[in-house]
């Protein structure tokens, strides 16, 4: 059996130190053995394990649950045959995505902005009406009206794409527990607003106050990838920052 310190076991998974440091911290990874100066030193079963956690992590899964999932008292066929399963469900997703685009780029100038928001929101079974519902007749849902019908479909496509990449970087920091006040949450907070501030404008107000929708709403949790009470977080930190108090904030 071979040892591996932590520079070569994240280089063989492609993976940062920093990364195989915070796992060690909440329990997820623990090295096996550590040399006399306390340093970790990997396994092949530990190496095992990061390889487990990696294909959880690619399909989404929070740290939290990942740690779980391996720490059940199973063989590792029912581990194994619970991968097969998160990975089933993810790829289905991504599936039923690369259909919406497929589609919007078909349909490209001619669909509708209802058309479009049903598309990407294909999961969320009458999600269209209930957000008309909600919102319908506010200055905030005309003007996102107006913006998204007046887009392209290179527009859409760029709009996906900044989501995805939101998503994915929401998803890194949570795991390496950016601590919310701090610069680089900041940075993420602010990202997160600039992508609402395409189809209306969004004081950080009305920011607190969608994350707080977003965590009562488990389709916007599973959009994040079960990262809204963290986003919520940030959001309410950087509010408090700027002296707006999150306990008394409105819609303005």
């Amino acid at each position: 059996m071979t040892d591996h310190h932590i520079g070569e076991a994240a280089d063989i998974l492609h993976v940062t130190t920093r990364t195989l440091r915070h796992w060690d911290q909440i329990g997820l990874l623990v090295p096996t053995r550590r040399t006399w100066s306390d340093h970790r030193l990997y396994t092949d079963d530990d190496l095992e394990r990061a390889l487990q956690i990696l294909v959880y992590r690619a399909a989404g899964l929070p740290l939290r649950e990942i740690r779980e999932l391996l720490d059940a008292p199973v063989d590792a066929a029912a581990k194994l045959r619970r991968q097969r399963e998160v990975l089933v469900d993810r790829i289905g997703h991504l599936h039923r995505m690369v259909r919406a685009v497929d589609e919007l780029l078909e349909g490209g100038d001619t669909m509708s902005m209802d058309e479009k928001v049903e598309l990407f929101g294909g999961d969320w079974p009458g999600y269209r009406e209930e957000a008309r519902e909600r919102w319908g007749g506010t200055p905030e849902w005309e003007q996102s009206q107006a913006v998204g019908a007046s887009m392209s479909r290179a527009d859409w496509e760029e709009v996906k794409r900044e989501q995805d990449e939101f998503v994915a970087l929401l998803a890194d920091a949570a795991d390496r527990r950016v601590e919310p006040g701090s610069a680089e949450a900041a940075a993420i907070v602010e990202k997160h607003r600039a992508s609402i501030g395409r189809f209306y404008a969004v004081s950080r107000e009305k920011q607190v106050l969608l994350a707080r929708m977003y965590t009562q709403d488990q389709r916007f949790d599973a959009t994040y990838r079960g990262h809204s009470a963290y986003l919520l977080a940030l959001i309410e930190a950087q509010a408090e920052e700027e002296g707006v108090d999150p306990a008394d904030v409105q819609w303005r």
